[in-house]
């Protein structure tokens, strides 16, 4: 959530409190209850989606980072003995191939590690019985092939956590809106015809109205409350 949508949300928990505070004077007016109603739902999705926008790829991005520092960790040693290998029968193809750290693997973006890993596999599976003088085995490759697939999965995994995310942002911002429009256009107005027979109620429900900058003083995230028209404009300085 923006702060801006902070202060808004803090905006509009100050307004229904108002409301149910005064629940029975908004309960003689069927228009400004159901109003409360659809403002107060549409309070608790903003709140829900928030969360829901704050977690969507949290726990996944924490998965396939694990499971791409295992992937790294499995292929460093046998990107050591086919260091060797390149060295001993002059394939500088290979030795440029095998010219990394694990620094260097962990600053590839996904589809480039995937597609190095891929063709180290396809390398080591055409010289398995020379690098058998390297002790390089089936289970080794096998854990390689392994890592590379587990992590595979979860770069789709956090892929499709992505999309979760920016629908989730969607939404956010489209319950805002609603609620704004809920606000605005049926509770603003309905509060007119309480004023007259509930003075106090109304006075408690324009000051719940302002919007605060809970970050910091900034104009541009926030309503402002225009002055009363009997205010005098201060003079320029």
């Amino acid at each position: 959530m923006q702060r801006i949508e902070e202060n808004k949300l803090e905006m509009f928990e100050s307004v229904q409190a108002v409301l149910n505070k005064n629940n029975t004077a908004v309960a003689t007016l069927p228009a400004l209850a159901e109003a409360k109603t659809e403002f107060t739902d549409l309070i608790a999705d903003i709140i829900k989606t928030d969360k829901e926008y704050g977690t969507a790829t949290v726990g996944k991005v924490a998965v396939k980072n694990s499971v791409e520092n295992e992937l790294i960790d499995v292929l460093l040693p046998l990107k050591g003995a086919l260091a060797s290998l390149a060295r001993k029968t002059k394939n500088t193809e290979l030795a440029l191939l095998v010219k990394f750290t694990k620094t260097d693997l962990q600053r590839l973006g996904d589809t480039d590690l995937k597609n190095k890993v891929s063709t180290i596999l396809e390398i080591i599976e055409a010289n398995k019985t020379t690098l058998a003088n390297y002790n390089v085995d089936d289970a080794e490759i096998n854990d390689l092939k392994e890592k590379a697939a587990t992590f595979s999965n979860a770069t789709a995994n956090n892929k499709t956590s992505f999309t979760g995310k920016v629908g989730a942002r969607v939404s956010l911002t489209e319950l805002f809106d609603n609620a704004d429009e809920v606000l605005k256009v049926d509770l603003d107005n309905l509060m007119l015809r309480m004023k007259k027979n509930y003075p106090d109620f109304y006075i408690e429900y324009q000051a719940a109205r302002v919007t605060k900058d809970l970050g910091g003083k900034h104009k541009s995230d926030e309503e402002e409350t225009p002055p009363p028209p009997d205010t005098p404009t201060p003079p320029a300085q």
